[in-house]
């Protein structure tokens, strides 16, 4: 049977503030109230936004608040210098992951290109289960050759939240019911070539990483 797939390509490009996106996930209910919606998949558990964004030199999201919602932050190329009301001053790099969690209080922020090639990012926005009475801040590493966790069972969700950074020929088997999004790079899944920026549904489904590859991971958990 084949496999279920949404191509980047295939959606309008949106955006803000001069940032360039692909909304691939947005949930009827619960995603932002703007922006590109058609051709979008509704997401998974309490995954309910994943947008891929550029922005050039001097780009900025500009300062606004999230409540209830937990914000993921994945850098996949060039550097993004946070500021807010958590962690004000960090920097973060290629492969740096990202997570803010609102809590009962909430969080400012704003993300900037403060370098001189254009950044790419991606963002994910979860509904956390657990209610924390204040916000929190974290970063997560992509480690080469590795599945790293960032989000899930740590913050009393039932959706978990992985990124992949396999090497050439390195497999995986992703989880059962899981939304795999390819960042950069090839793969190969059940004999079908999958290249960046295609989010693809995977059942306990073998990937074998054709080069260097970076993917992202959800799936729930009971």
């Amino acid at each position: 049977m084949p496999l279920q797939k949404l191509n980047r390509n295939s959606i309008e490009t949106g955006g803000f503030h001069g940032i360039q996106q692909k909304r691939l996930i947005v949930h009827p209910k619960y995603g932002p109230g703007m922006g590109v919606r058609l051709g979008t998949w509704p997401g998974i558990g309490n995954l309910i936004y994943l947008a891929d964004s550029w922005f050039g030199t001097g780009i900025a999201t500009g300062m606004h608040p999230h409540k209830f919602i937990d914000v993921l932050t994945f850098v996949v190329e060039g550097e993004l210098s946070h500021e807010g009301s958590l962690e004000h001053g960090v920097n973060l790099k290629a492969l740096d992951f990202q997570v803010q969690k609102s809590g009962k209080e909430g969080f400012a922020h704003n993300e900037v290109n403060k370098g001189t090639l254009t950044t790419r990012m991606l963002q994910l926005w979860l509904i956390p289960e657990k209610e924390e009475a204040t916000a929190s801040f974290r970063v997560r590493v992509a480690e080469k050759g590795k599945i790293t966790k960032v989000y899930g069972n740590e913050d009393g969700n039932s959706t978990q939240i992985e990124v992949g950074h396999l090497l050439h020929e390195q497999s995986y088997v992703s989880p059962k019911n899981s939304l795999i999004y390819v960042a950069s790079g090839a793969i190969e899944v059940e004999g079908e070539l999958i290249g960046e920026g295609v989010l693809f549904e995977a059942n306990r489904s073998k990937i074998v990483s054709l080069k260097d590859s970076i993917f992202i991971i959800a799936y729930n958990v009971t």
